[in-house]
Formats: C-alpha cells, structure tokens, sequence
C-alpha cells in the first residue's frame, strides 16, 4: 500500500498501482483525480506542486541506480525531501561541472537530461522540473563546498587525461629540451585556465588573464612538480606494501627492506631456489645476498651465530653427500684392480678347455709359416727383424734331453725341424701376445700381428673347438682393456677419447667378437672404470669442490657429453647438477666467512688506529695490489661495508636475527622469496601513472578553487 497526494488530498493505492507503468499510473491518477470532489486552485497548486516534487525525486532516484530500463516499468516513488542529495551526491553531480572548458555545458547537458526523464516519469513540464533540479543541485554545492571542490576536480583530471593521453608533445611531456617541457606546459596550462576562466566568467577579460595567467604558472611547474608528486606517492605505496609483506612474513619491516632490496639486484629467478636442492639456502642465489650474509656473519649477536653455524654444517656433510648422490645415481665405485684381478682368474680358469680341446688336435704344419717368417726376415731390418726371427725360432723343434742321449748313443743326428704338436703351436702363439704386449712402432705392430694371425689359422684348422675357447679368453682380455679405458675418458690429455669417439668404442664394444655368444660386457668395464675415477677424483679433491666440479665436469661440454653415453642423460645431469651445487655451496661458504673475517679485521683496525688516516683501500687498489682476483675481493669488502652501515644505521637486534634465519633458509622457503620478490618490484602503483593525474590537476584544476 502507498499514499499518494491528489489535488490536495491523500488517496490509498494498493500494489496494482506500483506495479503499473508511468503511462498507466498516469492515467489512473486523472480516473481517481475525476471522481474527487472539485478542488479550489489553492489545492490544485499544492497538487501540482506536489506532482512537480515527486517527479523530481523519482528522476533523481533512476539516475542514482543508472538510468531507466528500457521497456521495464517503475516503483511508485515515495515522496521525500528533493533537497536531500547529501554530500556524496554533490560530489557526483560536480563532477561534470568540473571539466575544463566545456564543464558547464556538461553540466547543464546532464541536468537537463535528467529533467527529461523526470519529466517523462511525472508528467510536468521540462522547464518546471529542469529548474526545481537546478535550485537543488545549488543548494546541495552551497551546503557542501568540499564535496563540489572533490568533485570539481575530479572532472578536471578526467577531463584533461585523455587530451594529455592522445597528444603529450602538447603538454610538454617527453620534451627532449628544456624549452619543450616548460614552454609547451606553461602553452597548454595558460590556454586551458584561461579559456575555462572565459567560459565559466561569460567572457569576462578580467577573469580569462587572470585563469590564463594562473595556468601559465601551474603549466611551468608541472615538469617540476609532477614528478615530486608521483615519487612521493611511489615511495608512500612502496611502504605501505614493504609494512604489508613484512607483517604477513612475521620478520622485521627493517629486514624485509635490505633482503628485498638485495633479491632485486640480483634478478632471481623464482625457479631458481628449487634447483639447489634440500641443502640450498636463500643466500646462496646472488651475489648481494651472500654478501649480506657475510656482513650478518661479521656483525657480533644471535644472527653472526645463526649465519655461521648453517654454513658450517652444510660444509660438514658435504663429503657425504657428494659421496651418497654418486652412489644413489651410479652405483657403488669399483676398485680397479680387483676388476682386473678376477679377470685374470677366469682367464687361468680356460686352461682346462684348451686342454680338452688339444686331446683331439691333428699334427700341425709348421712349414707355411716358417717359410714367411724366413722370407719376411731377410727384407725387414732393426727391431722388426729381431721380432720376426724370435717367432721363427718358436717354430723350430726343441729336442729334449733323453732325445739327445739316444742320438749320441746311436751316432745319429739329434730331431729336429719343425714342430708338429698342436700345444707348441699353442704356446708359440702366447709367447707372440706377450711381444705384442711390448711391440713399438706400427711396422712392428703389423709384422707381429701377421704372424699371429698365420699361426692361428693354423691351430684353428687343426684343433676342433679351440675358437670357442678362444672368444671366452678374448672376451676378458678386452674387458680388461675397457677397466683401464674408461679411467682415462674424463681426462683433458690425448689419451682421452673425444666424445664421437668413445660412442663409437662403446657401440662397438658392445658387438660380439669371434664365436662369442651374446653382446660383450665390454661398455659395462668403461663404465665402471670411469666410475673408479670419479671416485679417484673425489677421493684427493673432496675438500676442494671447485677443484672437484672442474675435474669432473670440464671446462666445455665435452665430458658432459662422455657421461651422457657411458651413463645416460639423466644420471649425466644428475652428476652436472650435484657438482654445480657443490661449487655453488663452496663459494658461497667461501665469500661469507672470508668477507667477514676480512670485514671484522678492518674493523677491529679502525678501532685500533681510531686517529689514523684510513684505510683508503678500495677496488681501484685491490686491482693494483692482486690483478682481477684482488679487485674483486675488494669490491666483494666494500659491499659488506656498506650493508653493515646500513645494519648499524638504525638497525636492530631482531632485524638481523630475522636477515640471518630467512638467509639460511631452503627450497621450502619459497614462499617467502616471492614475497622478498614482490617487496623488491615495489608497489604497482606507477610513478609515471602518478605523475600524469599530477600534471593534469595543475593544467586542468589550477583554477577549481576560483569558478564562481
């Protein structure tokens, strides 16, 4: 239900009523306007007046919730005072009115606007209800001048920053001279004041100077001004957020500020904590941080001992660690020797087959063979020649001491010639492996290879199976050889192979060789042999992981590549990665405790010599005094002197005690370096963002506060 005022008098209307449209409530006021008795023209005027009232607060009430719906109808309104608009909505309805220039047409465009729908909504003329909404909007500006001021100028930076957005040259901003900035600013804030001042004065030229003239004052301090502003506002966010992260992080605002700083020198990736593993600290990612570090660990109280005691137990179980992983990703190390060893045994362990097999061995013929050897001995010369004759002489039958006596016993000749046991020939061709064990020179080489290689076939054509035999002790030779190979790929010299080459050798390793059944365990020998080595290395350099990563890693790629095929990419990166970290450790320990030793001794030097004439050692010295190594020492001082000035300056117990927790803190801290990140970035609030809204109050509101 609702009361409704009709020519003078109050008529109920049920819900049917406030469900009708504009239209429809229209005409079922005059149906009920014609049933009342007749009125006198005073209470026609009240009706009237009270019509006129409530259109008007009706228009107000659309415009407040965004304007009408289309084809949707209205709430009877409830009437209620019209001069209520309150400060808010004076602060609204200003804001048009404070466009430069064309602020009182907007204003007047709006108000007759609303006025049209009031009209339209309450059946009074434009005219009646656009004046009773100006007598409002005067009244609300004159009981709330700071609310128009806001408003005013609010419409006066929206106003301006599009103008500014489209054509900055004309506001001097990105002026390359000093002409430029200052005399397009005081050009565009002079024609802006002033020709508002004309508009709003009714071209009063008294009042257009006067706006031109304020304007030419704001336009020139704009570049100067400006900027002032939007740093100030940058340096208020930033604070604000620094208090914010600090607060939510539990650590001192004073800690946060040096740390975030830091991060932000050092440009970390967010990624990069991950990577160091469970034993990674967050002073472990830059070069600012470690040197916070070490100016923590040189500064006496709770956080010089946090500092000290995470790096020294890190660096305590670093030989275990690297030992651990190695054996996690490669297996235990094999001790060369013994490899060799037991290899050796099983060769030694065939003698049996080759017995077996020389049971059913025919005479051989030694004749062939011989009689190269004698051709091959009368062309060669030196060592080559001495080589082939000791093989010649291996042909030749060796009469026993009872084969002797007879002879002389009877007067006959003692045997000779050459041998026709297949076991001599056996022994022939072992005595020939151990000279090529020795042999020097590739003519050498060749010679006695050849001769190997005919005594072979001749063995091979007169004992059945001695092949068989042959590929079992073949196939442990090679794997011996491997044992010793693979000590020497991750060396830097010649004998190392290239990494083509050693994919080549494992690849072909692997083949079987003669009548070996089944692949040879050739790559698993270099394989072990290489891991022997890495243990070798680790064994002399575990206190010295630089020395460590750079033995087993190597200066290029290429020891890199040789770990990827003998142990696969993954263990490969796996190794790189453990190395890496370990060096990274290292020289993290390194620069904390010798920056902080070095740090601590200057200061217990100026405490000594407090009325010397100062150290005055700085990089440009330390470059003199130790080339590079010793500039970068000094530079690495300096940067602990500084953040140790910066902790005493006004710095606190609990400051660097929170400094030395977060530093020592690992992966699972990740968290907390992306809050140090974000303090770092600062707030997003733009200094340039600031800067423009700046310039635009000047030129476009410099003379708000003088609009009649």
């Amino acid at each position: 239900m609702a009361t409704l005022n009709i020519q003078g008098r109050k008529v109920q209307v049920d819900d049917a009523f406030l469900s009708m449209t504009p239209e429809q409530q229209n005409a079922a006021v005059d149906e009920i306007a014609k049933s009342l008795p007749a009125a006198s023209m005073s209470d026609a005027a009240e009706a009237a007046d009270a019509r006129a009232k409530a259109g008007i607060a009706a228009a107000q009430k659309i415009m407040d919730a965004g304007g009408p719906k289309p084809g949707s109808g209205h709430d009877a309104p409830d009437i209620a005072s019209p001069r209520a608009m309150g400060a808010s909505g004076t602060f609204l309805n200003s804001i048009g009115e404070g466009v430069p220039i064309v602020g009182p047409y907007v204003d007047k465009g709006l108000t007759a606007t609303a006025a049209g729908l009031g009209s339209l909504l309450t059946g009074e003329p434009v005219s009646k209800v656009n004046r009773e909404m100006t007598d409002i909007q005067q009244e609300s500006r004159t009981a709330h001048p700071i609310a128009r001021t806001a408003g005013n100028v609010t419409g006066a930076v929206a106003g301006t920053l599009p103008a500014m957005a489209a054509a900055p040259e004309a506001f001097g901003i990105g002026a390359a001279t000093n002409l430029g900035k200052f005399g397009m600013g005081a050009l565009s804030g002079g024609l802006i004041s002033g020709a508002d001042s004309a508009v709003r004065s009714g071209g009063d030229v008294r009042d257009t100077l006067k706006g031109g003239g304020l304007g030419l004052i704001t336009g020139v301090a704009a570049p100067l001004v400006a900027p002032l502003i939007g740093k100030g506002v940058k340096a208020i966010a930033n604070n604000v957020q620094l208090s914010s992260i600090a607060k939510a992080l539990g650590l001192d605002k004073k800690a946060v500020g040096v740390l975030a700083d830091a991060v932000r020198q050092d440009a970390i990736d967010p990624a990069a904590i991950s990577q160091l593993g469970n034993d990674g600290m967050l002073m472990d990612l830059g070069p600012n941080l470690r040197h916070t570090a070490g100016a923590i660990a040189a500064t006496p109280g709770e956080g010089k001992a946090i500092v000290r005691n995470a790096i020294g137990a890190r660096d305590a179980d670093a030989n275990w660690r690297i030992r651990s992983t190695l054996n996690d990703t490669l297996g235990e190390a094999p001790t060369p020797s013994r490899v060799i060893d037991r290899a050796d045994r099983n060769q030694l362990n065939l003698q049996p087959q080759y017995r077996d097999a020389l049971r059913e061995a025919s005479d051989i013929d030694a004749a062939p063979i011989a009689r190269y050897l004698d051709a091959e001995a009368q062309t060669l010369r030196g060592d080559v020649q001495k080589s082939i004759q000791r093989v010649r002489t291996m042909l030749n039958y060796v009469p026993t001491g009872e084969e002797i006596a007879r002879a002389r016993a009877t007067g006959q000749p003692a045997p000779g010639g050459l041998i026709q046991d297949a076991g001599t020939l056996l022994n022939a061709r072992q005595a020939v492996d151990d000279l090529l064990e020795t042999a020097q020179g590739s003519n050498q080489l060749n010679a006695l290879q050849t001769a190997r290689q005919a005594i072979d076939d001749e063995l091979a054509a007169k004992v059945p199976n001695i092949k068989e035999v042959d590929a079992k002790y073949a196939e442990l030779a090679r794997q011996k050889e491997a044992v010793q190979r693979g000590q020497t790929v991750l060396s830097s010299g010649r004998e190392a192979p290239r990494p083509d080459e050693l994919a080549d050798e494992v690849g072909q390793g692997a083949l079987p060789q003669g009548l070996q059944v089944g692949p040879s365990a050739v790559p698993l020998r270099i394989r072990e042999g290489a891991r022997a080595e890495i243990e070798r290395i680790v064994g002399t350099n575990a206190n010295d992981r630089v020395a460590l990563q750079r033995l087993i890693k190597g200066e290029g790629d290429w020891n890199w590549a040789r770990l990827s095929t003998l142990f696969g990419q993954d263990k490969a990166k796996a190794i790189i990665d453990l190395l890496d970290r370990e060096k990274l450790f290292a020289d993290t320990s390194n620069i904390v405790t010798r920056n902080s030793e070095t740090a601590a001794r200057i200061a217990a030097q100026d405490a000594i010599d407090a009325g010397g004439s100062g150290r005055g050692f700085g990089v440009r010295e330390g470059f003199i005094a130790g080339g590079a190594r010793g500039a970068a020492r000094a530079a690495g001082t300096k940067a602990v002197e500084r953040v140790i000035d910066a902790l005493s300056n006004g710095g606190n117990e609990k400051a660097i005690s929170d400094m030395a927790r977060t530093l020592t803190s690992g992966p699972q801290q990740s968290a907390v370096l992306d809050a140090l990140m974000k303090a770092g970035r600062g707030s997003p609030l733009q200094q340039s963002q600031v800067d423009r809204v700046a310039r635009a109050l000047l030129l476009g509101g410099s003379n708000v506060a003088s609009r009649p």
